[in-house]
């Protein structure tokens, strides 16, 4: 089973509607309920302090059966934490989470800290929007990325230190790298033919793959 958790961040409805399966188990990060009502999919849960739903909202909501777990407002877990809290009980086999990524730079960084937290309970989890892909490449399982030569993916540690690095099928191969936080040299890599292997042997690493860019996006 796959749990699609959609917070508030940035979401574009209609590549929303094209992602989400029709058995998918969905559940809203309190104002991520807009963006599932904006796309035609009905969440199973709502989760958060509500500070971004009218009341009247609510009660349609629970009108139409939806779960609704309030919160108060000082509390110590974002609400995306707390729907990802509610889906690891579900004990699904994957668990996307949709909006993770915004104008807030603290929530963002924060929902790429819940991709750990999946692993630690041995459930596959990505952040995804329309022009990335984020999720955890972690030992002793390699992964592995297919797609079209050219297409980028960045490597960046999550641990302090990431050992025994090895990347095979890509413009810039490597072998037993290490990489640590403070040296991003994995930026924008790319595949050199269909498929690319990535593995390490030791710490856990981030690997964002770049399906598209803005046209007026601006290379720092």
């Amino acid at each position: 089973m796959r749990c699609l958790i959609i917070a508030a961040g940035n979401v574009n409805s209609q590549w929303l509607r094209q992602i989400a399966r029709h058995d998918d188990t969905v559940i809203c990060a309190d104002g991520g309920a807009r963006y599932a009502r904006a796309a035609g999919i009905t969440p199973a849960m709502i989760v958060g302090d509500f500070d971004s739903l009218t009341s009247t909202e609510k009660s349609q909501y629970a009108r139409e059966g939806i779960t609704l777990k309030e919160h108060p407002p000082a509390k110590d877990d974002t609400d995306t934490a707390l729907a990802f809290q509610e889906a690891l009980a579900l004990r699904p086999e994957e668990i996307l989470i949709a909006g993770a990524l915004g104008t807030r730079f603290d929530h963002s960084l924060a929902n790429v800290h819940l991709l750990r937290t999946g692993f630690a309970h041995g459930v596959k989890t990505k952040i995804v929007d329309e022009f990335n892909e984020i999720s955890l490449v972690a030992p002793p399982e390699p992964v592995i990325i297919t797609g079209s030569p050219g297409d980028e993916f960045s490597l960046l540690p999550l641990t302090s230190e990431v050992k025994g690095v090895y990347v095979k099928g890509a413009r810039w191969e490597l072998e037993n790298a290490c990489f640590s936080i403070g040296n991003p040299y994995g930026i924008s890599n790319q595949l050199a033919a269909e498929k690319a292997h990535i593995s390490i042997t030791a710490g856990l690493m981030l690997l964002i793959r770049v399906f598209q860019e803005k046209e007026d996006e601006i290379n720092a």
